[in-house]
Parts: structure tokens; C-alpha cells; sequence
């Protein structure tokens, strides 16, 4: 479990929100706090690694815990504020964060942290909360902290609960539902906490021995949230890779066609390999893909031979299709037109824009097995 939460998911949040960010500086609210949650959760994570853990602490004493409380606060801020930015103000606009409060909280917590706490004089990293859970300063400290996380965790709930049914069936609700559990987990990880705090005060439990009914907790809340907030991003890598491999598949029948018919060029023409390296969201790029090929068919129809043309309208499958192109690009290429026909191929009727996609695939596919 160490492993998989100081390790594993902060590199894999940290990539996830590096990859989204370009999208996000050009999208809207929703997605820069989404890409800001996810950092800011990753970052917090990674900071509590032994291999950061040491040198932070040598730059700045105990630090790794002030930059480790820091970033919860920011990750929950920025949660709530994604939040607002998908249900708007029919939720309420107590779910609106607040960045004064966010920045007052964190000041209030660091000038505590740096210039009331205890400093450990120990070259070797320890807690220095866990080891002064008695200081009436680590109190305040901790209240302030504690405060903010269950504000923010118990508003998290009760949006995500009550926005579950409003949520598409599928993955986009697993998702909801998966963020609302485990807000519910991180209120009961506040809650206890909090208890746990104040039997420290009070003298029933002393040091660390006061966090650990909290530590399973936090760890499963900390998984479900980052379920929840990794599916957004997680299906817009499948939905690119989906698109990149469908240009990959119509790239040969598309460029064999717009060699013939130039204009029929939407967009910027790049090489195959070029293709597969772009970034960003090829969704328009397969559907000008898809439309050239069907427009290229048209404009094929006056070079099919009758023949070929009355085998395309029988058969109508993708396999014959493919064939009647290829012959049809032949003829067009020796300037060779064929006999006046009013045969058209039946697929070739206006489609919606998925039909026409899907159906191009399957041509194309049927296409580059001819090819090779």
C-alpha cells in the first residue's frame, strides 16, 4: 500500500494532470481545476516519498509536512471549484471555493508551522506534528487543517451524491459515485481526526498512537478519489487513442484518394508517421478523414466500369466496395472514363457522421489488406 500511494500514484496523477494541462490552458474552468486537483493531489502524495522526504528536510526542517498540508487544502479547493464549474449554481453557491480563505488557511498554517512549532534537531526526517501532538500550537495547527479538510470534504460529499442520478449510466457515473464514497470516507478520516486530536489533548493516547485508526481510512478514501478523478482524463486518452488508430487504418485509402483529388483536402495533410505523433483531439481530424473518402468515392463514380459498379450495388459489403475504388482510381489515373451509369453504390448515401466514420474504417481496413 506504501508503495502504490507514495510511489505509483503520484507519478501516474502527476503525468496524468502534465499531459492534460496544454488541453486544459485552452479549455474551460471545469478542466483547469480538474488538471489542478489531480496535480496538487499527486504532489501531495509525492511529497511524503523518503527519497524527497530527506532533502527537503535538510533545505527547510520538517518541511515535507507543511508542503504535504499545503497541497491537501489546494487539491480541495480546486475539487470544489470543479465542482462548481460542471453543476453551476444549481447546486448552491456555498459550493463555490473561496481563494481567500484557501489563501488565509495556508497562511495562517505556514506562519504557525515556521515560526511557533517546535524544530526538530535531528539531521534525520521525522514528524514533527506526531511528536508534539501536546503543543498548544500543533493544536491550532492542526484545527486550522482539519477545519478546512472536513468544510471541504462534507460539501464534496453532498454534491457528488446529489449529481450522481444527473450522470450519464457507464463509466462518467462509476466515476461520481467512486469520488462521493470516497468523500464520505474523508469526512469520517476528518471526524476521527478531530477525535483523535482531542483525546491527545486530554492525555488518553499519546503520540503517533493517535493518528493510526485513521491511517486504512485516508488510504482508501485517497484511492477512491483519485478513481473518481482519473476517469475524465482516462477517457480522453481512450477516446484519442480510439481516434488515432482509426486515422492509422483510413490514412492509406485517404491519401490514395486526395492524390487523385486534391481538394478534397479538410484540414492540414500530414504523413502517416506524422499522424501518429500529433497530439490533441484528432476527433475532427478522423471526420474530415471519413468525409474526403466518401466525397472521393463520388467523385470516382464517373471511372467505375458498369460492371464494377453493378457488383459494388449487389454486394454491397465493405470488401466489395474497396475492390470498386481501387478499380475506379485506376481508371481515373490512366484518364480512362467509363460508360454513363445511374448505378450508384447503395453505401454511399448520406450517412450520420459515426455511420459514415465507421463505415469508411471498414472499407479502409478491407482496402490496406489489398494493398498488402
Amino acid at each position: 500500500m506504501q508503495f502504490i500511494l507514495y510511489t505509483a500514484l503520484p507519478i501516474a496523477l502527476v503525468g496524468i494532470a502534465l499531459w492534460r494541462t496544454p488541453a486544459a490552458l485552452h479549455s474551460g474552468r471545469a478542466a483547469r481545476s480538474l488538471c489542478l486537483t489531480i496535480g496538487a493531489l499527486g504532489l501531495a502524495l509525492g511529497v511524503s516519498h523518503p527519497s524527497l522526504q530527506e532533502p527537503m528536510h535538510h533545505a527547510f526542517a520538517n518541511s515535507p509536512v507543511l508542503f504535504k498540508h499545503l497541497l491537501t487544502i489546494a487539491s480541495c479547493t480546486w475539487l470544489l471549484d470543479y465542482l462548481y464549474a460542471v453543476h453551476g449554481t444549481g447546486t448552491g453557491r456555498r459550493n463555490r471555493p473561496s481563494l481567500p480563505l484557501l489563501a488565509g488557511s495556508g497562511a495562517a498554517m505556514a506562519l504557525i508551522f515556521v515560526f511557533l512549532l517546535p524544530r526538530s534537531q535531528s539531521p534525520k526526517f521525522d514528524d514533527v506534528i506526531t511528536q508534539h501532538m501536546n503543543n498548544a500550537w500543533v493544536t491550532v495547527y492542526l484545527s486550522i487543517l482539519y477545519a478546512y479538510l472536513g468544510m471541504s470534504m462534507v460539501r464534496s460529499t453532498g454534491t457528488f451524491w446529489g449529481a450522481r442520478r444527473a450522470v450519464p449510466r457507464g463509466l462518467a457515473r462509476a466515476g461520481v459515485i467512486s469520488l462521493a464514497v470516497g468523500c464520505v470516507l474523508g469526512t469520517a478520516y476528518t471526524a476521527i481526526r478531530i477525535a483523535s486530536l482531542i483525546a491527545a489533548q486530554i492525555g488518553i493516547i499519546q503520540g503517533d498512537a493517535a493518528f493510526r485508526p485513521a491511517d486504512l481510512l485516508v488510504s482508501t478514501a485517497i484511492l477512491l478519489i483519485v478513481t473518481g478523478l482519473v476517469l475524465p482524463p482516462l477517457r480522453s486518452l481512450a477516446r484519442y487513442l480510439r481516434d488515432q488508430a482509426t486515422l492509422w487504418r483510413l490514412h492509406p485509402l485517404w491519401s490514395d484518394i486526395v492524390d487523385q483529388f486534391p481538394q478534397l483536402v479538410l484540414g492540414e495533410r500530414r504523413s502517416r508517421l506524422r499522424e501518429l505523433v500529433t497530439t490533441g483531439d484528432r476527433t475532427i481530424d478522423v471526420a474530415h478523414r471519413a468525409f474526403a473518402i466518401r466525397d472521393g468515392f463520388l467523385s470516382l463514380q464517373p471511372y467505375a466500369a458498369p460492371d464494377a459498379t453493378r457488383s459494388a450495388a449487389v454486394g454491397s459489403d465493405a470488401a466489395a466496395q474497396a475492390l470498386w475504388v481501387r478499380a475506379a482510381m485506376k481508371r481515373h489515373a490512366a484518364g480512362q472514363t467509363a460508360e454513363p451509369t445511374d448505378v450508384i453504390p447503395e453505401d454511399q448515401d448520406l450517412r450520420a457522421p459515426r455511420t459514415e466514420i465507421s463505415w469508411a474504417s471498414t472499407v479502409a481496413r478491407h482496402y490496406n489488406k489489398a494493398t498488402s
